[in-house]
């Protein structure tokens, strides 16, 4: 009796079947294609995240440094090389201000602008040796301020209206723009084939 249920037993144990290998290969398959692709969603979630954060960090460091400087603008009407003014395009400015925040800070003159994707800023420091508020010609000596800019541009409210361009050298009366607009486009390299950017604007009150 315990001789036929063993050989009963043999006969159905025939091992694993074709189909059953089919269905573990297809599982096995699915698992690993569903594990890369979350993987590769992570990866490009975190990648997004930090090239997003590159433009968060550089466009406040580029509209703070604007700001810090641009408000505390200064003009007079006085003539010569002690004159200062205030002129501004749609993508640059120059102004007078102080170079630092003490009470012995220097004067100086800045001028900033775009080019080629770059947002470039000049410095010269004025003090008694050298007590010359006149602009030069151009940006001789401007650094790198900030990279990968698609878009800069800048607006000029007059206390009714903005305009494109300020000139204290050709009014009367020289007075400084109530408040100044900046417009920037970061763009940092693309991720699958869509580019990661953001636009900022920053107004920024005069005098404040």
């Amino acid at each position: 009796m315990k001789k036929d249920t063993l050989f009963l037993c043999l006969e159905e144990d025939k091992g694993v079947t074709l189909l059953e290998v089919l269905i573990a290969i297809f599982i096995f398959t699915f698992v690993c294609l569903s594990s890369v692709l979350i993987l590769k969603n992570a990866l490009l979630s975190s990648r997004k995240k930090t090239v997003e954060k590159d433009i968060l960090s550089e466009s406040i460091y580029i509209t703070e440094f604007i700001e810090n400087r641009i408000r505390n603008a200064m003009v007079n009407d006085l003539e010569g090389k002690y004159r200062m003014n205030f002129k501004g395009g749609s993508n640059w400015v120059k102004f007078v201000c102080p170079f630092s925040e003490s009470k012995e800070g220097d004067i100086a003159k800045f001028g900033i602008y775009w080019k080629e994707c770059k947002i470039m800023v000049e410095m010269i420091r004025v003090d008694k040796n050298n007590p010359d508020f006149t602009f030069f010609d151009g940006f001789p000596g401007a650094q790198v301020l900030g990279e990968d800019v698609k878009l800069f541009s800048l607006k000029y409210f007059d206390g009714e209206n903005w305009k494109k361009n300020w000139d204290t050298e050709i009014m009367e009366e020289p007075k400084l723009p109530k408040m100044i607009e900046i417009t920037m486009v970061i763009l940092k390299g693309k991720i699958e084939g869509k580019e990661i950017g953001r636009e900022i604007k920053k107004t920024i009150k005069i005098g404040w």
